[in-house]
């Protein structure tokens, strides 16, 4: 994997990641502080809210991450199976590209509820056929849609170190010229 898609990945994992952290102040909110599910809208979504939900951050974010889910595909497919075991190219399809796709219809739903309400309640698809909370279900599709590419993320981390720590050939530590 080449430098400029390694950094790529990497601000992909690092800000996936903060968004899991959203998702656990969510889960937060609802679990142990008693905010209704509606009401419970992480950190920035009480400062970004448009038709009174936080849903169209949500959408925003979830089509930026899900194409960058999709750029690192051939990347990874490149590297498999010298540096990415194919069972972790397998998962990372299955777990990251393939839930963060169901994700986003699941986000499709939501917005189409806020428009036709004016706003929430809101409910996806998963939430109504499951009849569990909102903030719940989504905090599980992004830990596991997150899962899939720390795996492969990690397997590219310890390529990159292992090539650091390769020592350098030999016509290159001699002097040049003489």
């Amino acid at each position: 994997m080449g430098y400029r898609m390694f950094v790529f990945m990497t601000v992909v994992v690092v800000v996936q990641g903060g968004h899991v952290i959203e998702h656990i102040v969510q889960l937060l909110q609802v679990t142990a502080f008693g905010v209704p599910d509606d009401k419970a809208l992480g950190l920035l979504g009480y400062l970004i809210q448009f038709n009174g939900t936080e849903e169209w951050l949500h959408l925003g974010y979830n089509i930026l991450y899900l194409v960058a889910l999709y750029v690192l595909i051939i990347p990874l497919r490149r590297i498999t199976p010298a540096i990415l075991p194919v069972g972790a190219f397998w998962i990372y399809l299955a777990a990251s590209v393939w839930i963060e796709s169901f994700h986003m219809v699941e986000h499709g739903v939501i917005i189409h509820n806020v428009i036709v309400n004016g706003g929430c309640p809101c409910p996806g698809i998963g939430d109504r056929a499951l009849n569990v909370s909102d903030t719940v279900l989504h905090f599980f599709y992004n830990v596991i849609a997150y899962a899939g590419i720390v795996l492969a993320y990690r397997y590219v981390l310890r390529d990159r170190k292992r090539q650091r720590d390769l020592p350098a050939p030999r016509a290159a530590l001699e002097p040049q010229g003489q």
